[in-house]
């Protein structure tokens, strides 16, 4: 299984709303019918401005079996839309003097981390524009899920998850463990296979493991796990309460079951790479988040400066130099924030189970979310049809 960027699309929190009441009551009518007809258990959607919360409501089934709902204070993980957190902890470790974005990497780890195919350091840089050189190799990289204590033995995906996408008992079971062991030429599981054969900075290779190995970047240099780095310096400040990097067994009661493309409920899983897809969240928490995004990207500051959040999202390519392989649908890139061809500026997520997109709409100065507890499946094209018109009927809202 593999965590990976979705270009399929062309594309309470105790906040006052700027939209009226009908318009919100038309819209959660209208969500409300697409998620009736739809193969969705449930999803949660937001829209947000600059400063305030415009919309946000939950619809469907958290868990199916015991028909509990879908409320915009469910959490579950959303994938790769987590990229976007560490985005922002990259700026603010640059904010912090810990390194810059055209630092060598190997000036900051503690282990070798080097292209054996081609000359040239990989620097911050690389990393956060997915031009790095390094690639996530299925042996290694899709082994790299672990079953939380406390998950179902008898659910239907167990065994096949267990075998499929995990190693249990693994020795190397934290970031920087497993970093190093796939990484450095010392480790048991380095291949030189994990590494393309063009040189750091030339070509686009999307890149979960190389993401990872950024956020281990702010780890070392901090002194902390990255995850308490994030609650210190973004969940806190922002008031994101339930924001967690896997399962937590306290919110159990607001934790979504997910699912498969014919229904079947994962085991409650986590991620050894979890920056790069772990973040555990709700619509409420994430809005949060994307308040603060959307008024940094129009010039504000808050839990970074105005010089780093022009540092987040500003193209790190010229039009005319694009990285060889870009994406057509995501020709650029911030430091993790893709910039797509129709202007938006955000992420896409996909894991076992789930779906999400976050993005920033700079024409209405709005930002949008939704997120949906199963996975887009090319045995079911509905899903992805079902979800384009969700998203689309949330930028009717203004």
């Amino acid at each position: 299984m593999k965590r990976r960027s979705l270009l399929l699309l062309p594309l309470s929190l105790g906040l006052p709303a700027l939209a009226g009441v009908p318009a919100r009551s038309a819209m959660t009518d209208k969500l409300a019918a697409l998620q009736k007809r739809s193969r969705l258990p449930g999803f949660a959607a937001a829209v947000v401005s600059d400063s305030q919360l415009l919309y946000a409501q939950g619809f469907g089934l958290a868990d199916v079996a015991s028909k509990r709902p879908y409320t915009e204070d469910t959490v579950q993980n959303v994938g790769s839309v987590s990229k976007t957190v560490v985005g922002v902890a990259l700026v603010k470790a640059i904010e912090l003097g810990y390194f810059g974005l055209d630092t060598e990497i190997e000036r900051i780890l503690p282990f070798k981390v080097r292209n054996p195919h081609a000359r040239g350091a990989i620097t911050v840089r690389h990393l956060v524009t997915h031009t790095s050189s390094i690639l996530d190799d299925e042996e290694i990289y899709g082994h790299s899920y672990t079953i939380l204590p406390g998950a179902d033995k008898r659910g239907p995906l167990y065994q096949e998850f267990e075998r499929d996408s995990t190693v249990p008992g693994r020795p190397d079971a934290t970031l920087g463990s497993f970093l190093k062991n796939c990484l450095a030429p010392s480790g048991a599981r380095y291949r030189k296979s994990s590494f393309d054969r063009a040189a750091p900075g030339s070509a686009y290779h999307y890149s979960n493991i190389g993401s990872a190995l950024a956020a281990y970047l702010v780890e070392v240099k901090s002194g902390m796990g990255f995850d308490a780095f994030t609650k210190r310096h973004i969940f806190d400040p922002l008031g994101m309460h339930a924001t967690r990097w896997q399962a937590d067994p306290a919110l159990s009661q607001r934790q979504a079951s997910v699912y498969d493309h014919a229904g079947r409920a994962y085991p409650r899983y986590g991620l050894i790479t979890y920056p790069d897809g772990g973040l555990t969240t709700s619509v409420s928490d994430l809005a949060r988040f994307l308040i603060a995004m959307v008024k940094g990207f129009h010039g504000g500051a808050g839990i970074l400066s105005k010089a780093g959040f022009t540092l987040l999202f500003d193209p790190q390519f010229a039009p005319d130099a694009l990285p060889a392989g870009s994406p057509a649908g995501e020709p650029n890139s911030g430091v993790f924030w893709r910039i797509r061809k129709n202007g938006q500026v955000g992420h896409t997520g996909s894991d076992p189970g789930i779906t999400a997109f976050m993005f920033i709409d700079p024409p209405s100065g709005t930002g949008r979310i939704l997120m949906t507890n199963t996975e887009f499946s090319e045995e079911d094209p509905r899903v992805v049809q079902q979800f384009r018109e969700i998203w689309a009927t949330l930028s009717e809202l203004r």
